[in-house]
């Protein structure tokens, strides 16, 4: 199977898909939050879509078959510049030092959200989104996070990003690597 990679649908059958495979990524533990589709439609409606540089994609597959998830999304991802007054940025700042803040926030692009429905995971779907996001972006860096429970530090890896720190976002809350690739 192959896939076609299109940019980030703004409405229609396409964005619901693309939200249907995000909340079927996130159900499974370690996450177990079958709510989070509704968590990123309001995120990309209120907030995402107005950053800087905010740009996405989604993957489809080819050719479509019966297997394949709503309208043929597989993937999906998005991301924007990182700066300062960002929650993500301005949190992670705080846990890096000087040097490191330089480093991997100063000119930096955020691989905010990336979702491959459970049934097309290491097919490299995951790749080919995060290779078109970063394609031709000027910063210098890319800056991520993603639990440390989950496998997708794995995928990060192998693209290229080292992990910079592991850190929690909330009291109590599951720990995180904020991982960066330099561009």
């Amino acid at each position: 199977m192959s896939w076609r990679i299109e940019p980030f649908p703004e409405e229609g059958a396409l964005l619901e898909g693309a939200i249907e495979v995000y909340a079927a990524a996130f159900a499974p533990p370690p996450y177990s939050d079958p709510d989070r589709g509704e968590e990123i439609r309001y995120r990309l409606r209120s907030l995402h879509r107005e950053r800087l540089g905010f740009r996405g994609f989604i993957s489809l597959s080819e050719p479509k078959d019966v297997s394949t998830p709503s309208h043929g999304v597989v993937g999906m991802t998005y991301g924007y510049c990182s700066q300062r007054g960002q929650w993500w940025r301005d949190v992670v700042a705080r846990k890096l030092d000087r040097q490191a803040r330089k480093q991997w926030l100063d000119s930096a692009y955020e691989l905010v959200e990336i979702a491959v429905h459970p049934s097309f995971q290491n097919q490299g779907v995951g790749a080919i989104l995060v290779n078109n996001l970063l394609e031709g972006r000027p910063e210098s860096t890319c800056v991520l996070s993603t639990r440390t429970d989950s496998r997708a530090h794995n995928l990060y890896a192998r693209l290229g990003f080292e992990i910079v720190t592991e850190m929690t976002f909330t009291p109590g809350g599951a720990p995180f690597y904020v991982m960066g690739k330099m561009l």
